[in-house]
């Protein structure tokens, strides 16, 4: 070949690469910088594997099971309640004989001290009283040092008994003694401190023995009555702890201990009653209120010990499929495996508000694995999809 016919075909050989964009042994074009390569969505033998974008669209949600202390992690039980009056601390004021009310010192509502007077009333009973005392000193008086001073003394003691037996104070019938002068009224005395929940007389009006003119409670400590569902009776005993909640006190809590079990079940809402006895100092819990307990009681966790670790996952990570309940348990990176698991509920039997969001694993899991608690029925569609695409081959 000539040195011209050379030079034409180099220049007819530059003109095709420059039209073709660049030679056959060009280097292949590379990933900018920064992108992520491409990982397919697949779902085969119980596994799901999802790229970068599905898991982002599915929010999946990836935690590990804990291995916490079996009696740290029982919730126990919350049940509503009401507030009570305690029984021994209410009390009916009435006289101890027949007579006409002729004051009351006090009202509804007021509060009054132990042993302080309510009421005064006309009683000639109380006058025939005093003055059969005053005249059985003076008997006792006249015949001391005689062989009859013992039988005077003995009249003495009598007729101050008949007082006592009216409800006059020691004190009172020191003072008469000591005065001799008799009293026109007989004072009614509040039995123990408390709050006057009722009036029941009016100045003026007649009363008789024992009839009522207060009714008296002692607010110091209270009744708080839970209602223990029939399902949950067996975990609740006398000495357990409580909180009580009111909606009137948000953040404080009153804590107590089961005092006793109602005898009668309630066959309408199938409860018992548990009787929580609550320290009241302040007087904020008022009878009718109504409250939410806590019962601190132990719920089965399937641990033989409350000190023996058991393996505790989120409830939304459980997935049911008839009787079967698995997890998806991550393997790798954006890889899950079903794994099938035998769990059990923190909660005990009948609770009215769930405590937990957290279950037991009894099976099927280690501590530490991490289990999909968000996103699970994502995986769970992927896998039916694939189910479904092997059944149609």
């Amino acid at each position: 070949m000539t040195v011209s016919k050379f030079r034409r075909a180099c220049i007819l050989g530059l003109f095709a690469l420059s039209a073709c964009g660049g030679s056959d042994d060009a280097a292949p074009e590379e990933h900018a910088e920064g992108e992520e390569e491409h990982v397919e969505d697949t779902a085969v033998e119980g596994r799901v594997t999802l790229g970068a974008p599905a898991m982002k669209t599915a929010e999946i949600l990836v935690e590990p099971a804990l291995s916490e202390n079996a009696g740290q992690a029982a919730s126990g039980l919350e049940v509503p309640g009401e507030v009570h009056f305690d029984p021994r601390r209410v009390a009916v004021i009435s006289p101890r004989t027949d007579g006409r009310v002729e004051r009351l010192l006090f009202v509804q509502g007021d509060r009054v001290r132990a042993g302080q007077p309510v009421a005064m009333i006309f009683t000639p009973t109380f006058i025939s009283a005093q003055t059969e005392y005053l005249l059985a000193r003076r008997r006792a008086s006249a015949l001391a040092s005689t062989p009859d001073s013992a039988g005077a003394l003995a009249l003495v003691d009598a007729a101050a008994m008949r007082l006592r037996v009216l409800g006059v104070p020691a004190e009172l019938i020191a003072r008469l003694g000591s005065t001799q002068q008799v009293a026109e009224l007989l004072p009614i005395y509040a039995p123990f401190s408390g709050s006057i929940l009722e009036m029941n007389a009016l100045p003026g009006a007649a009363v008789s023995a024992g009839s009522p003119i207060f009714k008296i409670a002692d607010l110091s400590f209270v009744d708080v009555v839970a209602a223990v569902p029939e399902r949950a009776l067996p975990l609740v005993h006398t000495g357990d702890r409580a909180s009580v909640y009111l909606a009137a006190y948000p953040g404080l809590d009153f804590s107590g201990t089961v005092e006793r079990m109602e005898q009668q079940l309630d066959e309408t809402t199938r409860t018992v009653g548990a009787v929580i006895h609550v320290q009241n100092s302040n007087q904020r819990l008022m009878p009718g209120m109504f409250a939410t307990v806590r019962l601190h009681i132990a719920v089965s966790t399937g641990a033989p010990n409350s000190a023996q670790q058991i393996i505790t996952i989120a409830e939304t990570a459980v997935v049911n499929e008839g009787t079967e309940r698995f997890v998806f348990v991550e393997i790798q990176p954006g890889t899950f495996e079903k794994r099938i698991v035998d769990v059990a509920s923190l909660e005990a039997p009948g609770a009215s508000h769930p405590l937990t969001n957290r279950v037991v694993v009894k099976s099927g899991l280690k501590a530490g694995e991490r289990v999909v608690v968000r996103g699970a029925f994502t995986l769970k569609s992927e896998l039916g999809k694939a189910s479904l695409g092997d059944h149609g081959h």
